[in-house]
């Protein structure tokens, strides 16, 4: 691939590539998952980031290999090792999609009780304290 035009030896490793990728994003996905907190992963977000634009120019590239070059590479490297690896990365992704629910509920739920604790002080220290009566024996 080092000119504009690929070649046909470029299908096989760009197939490399993308399985490259696909392995980092669910090193990435996993890590996300063992986080004790949520803060921690935006470094992580971001690399996953970064890999899913080097998988669209991978997919880009890919789309236009095939266009001229007829063999069908999926079926040479192991479609369903591919399938396996795409659908571990969308387990672990829905389940920090349901962990980053259940933490904002958590959050929201927080200050609903924070906001009511706020407006009963309020309220509260709104009203006239009893005056103390001076009392003689």
């Amino acid at each position: 691939m080092a000119n504009d035009r690929l070649q046909h030896s470029d299908g096989m490793l760009l197939l490399q590539k993308k399985r490259a990728l696909l392995r980092r994003w669910d090193v990435l996905a996993q890590q996300q998952l063992a986080l004790s907190h949520l803060d921690d992963a935006l470094p992580l977000l971001e690399e996953k980031e970064d890999c899913l634009e080097d998988l669209q120019r991978i997919d880009s590239l890919l789309n236009d290999w095939d266009q001229s070059f007829p063999t069908k590479l999926d079926e040479i490297l192991e479609p369903q090792g591919l399938q396996r690896l795409l659908e571990k990365i969308s387990r672990a992704e829905q389940e920090f999609a349901r962990r980053v629910a259940q933490e904002r509920n958590v959050t929201i739920t927080e200050i609903k009780t924070l906001l009511q604790q706020l407006s009963y002080g309020a309220v509260k220290s709104n009203r006239p304290q009893p005056r103390r009566r001076k009392t003689i024996f």
